[in-house]
């Protein structure tokens, strides 16, 4: 059996204790990073979906999508209502998300300038300011294809 004096006890307690006041900004941090990663993800799946269905004259052309869901999830994650992926556009790339997630999700068709662009809409801490991700899918000569650029705001917000 172990015995310590109460110094050796207390110089033990004020260690480990500020070894866990070192550490826990840093596991907080990489906890909410691992929450972005839902965003950046489902973004490259659908980059990848919208080019390929916007390439395909056989599919039919996308459209606009509302947010969905329609409220941000605010500080955690959100299951949707039945029916929330059943835009066309959103059957068309054959996304949803059927478990509980950060973010809500959009797609934008800009025919004029020839670009869709995919969004992911989070509120991580629930404090009402977005985290907002975005690729943009651009209509070239050979067909659409997505930028390697992702475009990040407040990613922790």
């Amino acid at each position: 059996m172990i015995r310590l004096t109460v110094i050796e006890a207390a110089a033990a307690f004020a260690f480990f204790g500020g070894a866990l006041a070192a550490t826990a900004p840093s596991c907080v941090r990489a906890v909410r990073l691992s929450r972005t990663a839902e965003a950046t993800e489902n973004l490259d799946q659908l980059a990848r979906a919208v080019a390929a269905s916007a390439s395909d004259p056989a599919h039919p052309p996308l459209t606009s999508t509302p947010l969905t869901p329609a409220v941000v999830p605010r500080g955690a994650p959100a299951d949707d209502a039945p029916g929330s992926w059943d835009h066309p556009t959103w059957k068309a790339l054959r996304f949803a998300i059927d478990e509980p997630h950060w973010y809500a999700y959009r797609v934008e068709v800009d025919e004029a300038k020839g670009s869709i662009r995919v969004v992911a809409h989070g509120d991580l801490d629930g404090d009402g300011v977005l985290s907002t991700y975005a690729r943009t899918i651009v209509r070239e000569p050979k067909g659409w294809t997505a930028t390697t650029a992702l475009l990040v705001q407040a990613d922790l917000e």
